[in-house]
């Protein structure tokens, strides 16, 4: 993805080029969750948007979702 992340705590930053970093911009808050499965399944059971299914990713795995106020937020389940 030709980006940067670095975690301080429980804050991750990204750093990139403008173009690399434009599909995060509309995320508006990542939530750091125990386990990604729990939040999927509820999600799927209430009829939530899921834009972009659980995957893998470097730190572990995860989605993305659009809240029922049109919020974009991202589900991050560390790899332990």
């Amino acid at each position: 993805m030709n980006i940067e992340l670095a975690q301080i705590s429980s804050i991750l930053l990204l750093a990139g080029e403008e173009k690399d970093l434009e599909r995060f911009k509309s995320t508006k808050i990542t939530f750091l969750v125990d386990s990604l499965d729990d939040f999927y399944n509820y999600f799927l059971e209430n009829g939530i948007i899921i834009l972009e299914n659980p995957k893998e990713v470097p730190t572990g795995k995860n989605m993305r979702i659009q809240h029922p106020d049109g919020s974009i937020v991202e589900y991050v389940e560390h790899t332990r």
